[in-house]
């Protein structure tokens, strides 16, 4: 006699399975397509990956028109990313924000897109959709940032736009904010800072803002600072620095397991961050590392991620290698990881189901004989199905 598990046992399981097994359980049932679809199962589902840090991976972005994921649950070689949605025409890709699992991408003709890669569900937005341009335009891009509103359950991406009108030589710099709940663009206050020396202009994202390190002049050795965006109430405020010793270093912000992050770079490097968010004295130093016998040289040292159920911070060492360091431990190793590509950036990421009731990106099908070979398997396939019926005794209703 065949039993039924209490739907609580049914939860438990699944929520520990992989996005890819999780796609294949939902044609099982209704029952389950309805929980798996369902916006307290994925955030259930999201939370327990975080907390066992489980079905996370790196992305990372070579610089070009390539995107690689390397899962860290099993080290295998980097997978490319195939059925990128609509940015991928040609144009370099540009990650402006990665958050819960979905990248906003961009590239260089101002087209725009919030994907999934685990479900390869999209969302896009061009630059018509923000902005009118005049007939005789220049388009230029500045700060970026994407990330999840949690008071109000609601995604959202903010991008600068600089517009120089050519025809009459008038320059105009705008701040939106694009809401996935409201499906449209608005203008917040201007961001009216510099970027400092080599950090990127795409934000940082932790404790619920965009963070970016910004210098009073666009100068490399100008006194810097960090100015962040909150997400919820959508207004900009400073955040202090730790008060270093030393003026002479470059640095780069970051977030891990939560905190944000400064990574003072020259030898050695150092890695610090603030345990109380908004605190000056709650800044502390985790860890410093420079190149030896074990890591090889490395022009630069980036933390990318925490792995709480290890203690180990995932490290990015100059493009080219992925390190691990133990923090209990204060060891540092290599992972051994064959056909990693040289990359420009890496950025953590969790597989989940998070999704917007976007387009599927599928890949495109090549005309003439493969597409009837295809066909041609389908006919067979439901042919074959069909005589299994058949010859079952089960009687086919047309």
């Amino acid at each position: 006699m065949a039993t039924s598990l209490p739907p609580e046992v049914i939860v438990g399981v699944l929520c520990r399975l992989t996005v890819k097994d999780l796609l294949r359980c939902r044609p099982v049932c209704r029952s389950w397509r309805s929980l798996i679809d369902g916006p307290d199962f994925i955030k259930l589902h999201l939370n327990h990956s975080m907390e066992t840090s489980s079905n996370l991976g790196l992305i990372l972005n070579s610089g070009d028109r390539e995107l690689h994921c390397l899962d860290l649950d099993t080290l295998h070689p980097p997978l490319r990313l195939n059925y990128l949605p609509v940015v991928n025409d040609g144009d370099r890709i540009e990650i402006l924000g990665c958050c819960n699992g979905v990248l906003a991408l961009a590239n260089a003709s101002g087209l725009m897109a919030l994907w999934n890669p685990s479900t390869r569900r999209y969302t896009k937005m061009s630059l018509s959709d923000v902005i009118e341009s005049p007939s005789r335009a220049v388009f230029d891009f500045g700060a970026a940032g994407f990330g999840y509103d949690s008071v109000n359950d609601d995604y959202k991406l903010f991008r600068v736009f600089h517009l120089k009108d050519l025809g009459i030589n008038r320059s105009l710099s705008e701040a939106k904010l694009y809401s996935v709940k409201a499906k449209a663009w608005k203008t917040v206050s201007d961001f009216p800072y510099h970027y400092y020396g080599y950090q990127r202009g795409n934000a940082v994202l932790a404790n619920g803002a965009l963070h970016w390190l910004v210098g009073e002049k666009p100068e490399l050795d100008s006194l810097f600072s960090v100015v962040a965006f909150d997400l919820v109430s959508e207004q900009y405020c400073d955040i202090p620095l730790p008060g270093y010793k030393d003026k002479n270093f470059y640095a780069n912000l970051g977030e891990l397991g939560g905190w944000l992050s400064v990574t003072k770079s020259y030898n050695p490097v150092e890695i610090w961050v603030m345990k109380e968010y908004g605190c000056k004295g709650s800044w502390t130093m985790l860890f410093s590392v420079m190149p030896t016998y074990v890591t090889g040289p490395f022009n630069y040292a980036e933390p990318v991620a925490y792995l709480k159920s290890s203690d180990q911070v995932v490290l990015d060492l100059g493009g080219e290698k992925i390190a691990l360091y133990d923090l209990e431990k204060k060891r540092i190793k290599t992972l051994s990881i064959f056909g990693v590509p040289k990359f420009v950036e890496a950025r953590f990421c969790v597989q989940s189901l998070v999704g917007f009731d976007g387009e599927k990106a599928t890949r495109k099908k090549k005309a003439g004989e493969d597409g009837n070979k295809v066909k041609k398997q389908k006919q067979q396939r439901g042919g074959k199905k069909r005589d299994d019926f058949l010859s079952k005794g089960f009687k086919l209703v047309l």
